[in-house]
């Protein structure tokens, strides 16, 4: 399982990140039950990462079932079955919250 949130403001993958998204997708991807990408943002941007998240699923190899979802908390559903019994919502919003500030203490 995989959860990915591309933020509002996150500029399109350069070269780099685009080879490591790929590596990632052959390597691990392919692993894995689900992956649930969290599309934030509204309009046009939200509804161009979900194009580009679809036809990019559909030229790989393997057919990993991605789910995508406007906000962190529409994924808790996803979630919720491959995480150990009692995880609450608060502790994935924090978690999520945490990363972003870590990412942010970086930038």
């Amino acid at each position: 399982m995989s959860l990915s949130v591309v933020e509002a403001t996150s500029p399109p993958p350069d070269d780099v990140a685009r080879r490591i998204l790929a590596t990632f997708s052959d390597e691990i991807v392919s692993k894995m039950a689900v992956a649930i990408v969290v599309a934030e943002g509204g309009g046009f941007r939200a509804s161009l990462v979900r194009a580009v998240g679809i036809a990019l699923t559909v030229l790989m190899p393997h057919r990993v079932p991605f789910k995508f979802v406007s906000r962190v908390a529409d994924a808790w559903p996803l979630l919720l079955p491959h995480l150990p019994r009692g995880t609450e919502l608060s502790e994935l919003l924090n978690a999520t919250e945490e990363v972003r500030g870590a990412i942010g203490a970086k930038g």
